[in-house]
């Protein structure tokens, strides 16, 4: 579109009859006093009280989203949104439309990519409701910053503002309550120009559609999804380090039992540890893959240099090596056993390490598979308009 409005306010719709037209009418009246060129896209998530009917009489951008959800329904929102510009904000009443003129100052003024609403940088949070004001929000908060190295004060606040670029570049996909969320990360991970303005809640008008444990925990699942390192790096090295050192103190005889069930219950707990850290190490660079691939971690040296090393034809080589070495210790063992010489090779504990090379070597096989799909376009664009913006300097 060659004649975009400047700002494209976004709200999500789901029986907010009593409160719809009220948003809508304020959202107008700061248009007209700031002289504001902005439009209006209700969202509609399966309204049956009368919402749908207030939109069209008030003449705004209405779309509809049958797929329920508090992200579903911003994600059709955005898309038919047509401004330059878009702010998000709830069609309860409780958000002060009249700073959308603050948001914009930053966003075209100042040239923030992402502005966010805090309820706590002035003690805006009193309309919070109390388990969230003092627990759920602060530690989600806290939790967030800690993983994602962000300076955020309110990460579930839904007063928002950004670029269309910057938009275009988080991309968000989270269907739910954790959509918010969703924005505040990728924001941060892609290096976006961030800001915070103190805002303060107002008294909801009708039923809230939070869901205080489910919603809870559906975040705090995503964040630990969107930190690898945390979730599978530091685990999945630890079990497998552990694992691996108990397997040569065991077959060396330095961890040598008289106990032969106490030996074998070591040699068990060490195939155990090594080969469920191996697939959890797999499973992290499954996920720093796709971040590399899909989101924003373009520049990570470790998967650059590691990608010039790694094909399909070296992962394969090196699992079928580990598998094929597991297997010659297998049958090593069986021919010892059977001519009596078993004092040359202790049985559980070389089995037990074959056991582990041959699973991990397997595994290793189709992660190079798998890994060398995702790996199949290069080279990789690095995603972030802190670029765009010191070339624009």
């Amino acid at each position: 579109m060659t004649n975009r409005p400047t700002v494209s306010v976004v709200l999500p719709c789901l029986n907010e009859a009593g409160a719809l037209g009220l948003c809508i009418d304020k959202i107008r009246d700061t248009f007209e006093k700031n002289n504001i060129d902005g439009e209006i896209v209700i969202s509609d998530n399966g309204s049956t009280d009368g919402s749908i009917e207030i939109a069209q009489n008030k003449k705004v951008n209405l779309c509809h989203q049958p797929k329920r959800g508090y992200g579903n329904a911003y994600l059709k929102g955005f898309s038919e949104a047509n401004g330059k510009y878009f702010i998000m904000a709830d069609a309860d009443d409780t958000y002060d439309f009249a700073l959308i003129p603050q948001f914009l100052q930053k966003l075209v003024d100042e040239k923030y990519d992402f502005v966010t609403g805090s309820r706590y940088l002035t003690g805006g949070m009193g309309q919070i409701p109390f388990l969230h004001r003092v627990f759920g929000n602060p530690l989600l908060t806290w939790i967030l910053n800690t993983l994602f190295g962000t300076k955020y004060t309110d990460v579930y606040c839904g007063y928002r503002g950004f670029s269309r670029e910057a938009y275009q570049i988080i991309e968000p996909v989270s269907q739910g309550m954790e959509f918010n969320l969703e924005l505040a990360i990728n924001a941060g991970l892609a290096k976006l120009k961030v800001a915070e303005i103190p805002i303060v809640l107002g008294e909801r008008i009708g039923d809230s559609k939070l869901n205080t444990f489910s919603d809870g925990w559906r975040s705090l699942r995503m964040m630990l999804l969107y930190s690898p390192n945390q979730l599978f790096l530091i685990p999945g090295m630890t079990l497998l380090i552990l694992g691996m050192v108990t397997h040569l103190l065991s077959v060396s005889s330095i961890l040598n039992i008289d106990d032969s069930f106490t030996n074998t219950l070591i040699c068990l707990c060490a195939t155990i540890s090594s080969v469920v850290g191996v697939q959890v190490l797999s499973l992290w660079l499954h996920a720093k893959t796709y971040s590399w691939r899909k989101r924003f971690d373009g520049e990570n040296n470790f998967l650059t240099g590691f990608y010039n090393l790694f094909t399909l034809e070296t992962g394969l080589g090196a699992g079928i090596l580990m598998s094929l070495f597991g297997l010659g210790v297998v049958i090593s063992a069986a021919l010892f056993q059977a001519k009596g010489q078993e004092h040359f090779i202790n049985s559980v504990q070389w089995i037990s390490l074959a056991a582990t090379l041959i699973i991990s070597g397997i595994s290793s096989c189709f992660t190079a598979l798998f890994i060398s799909a995702m790996s199949m376009t290069m080279p990789f664009e690095t995603r972030s308009v802190s670029v765009k913006r010191s070339n624009q300097e």
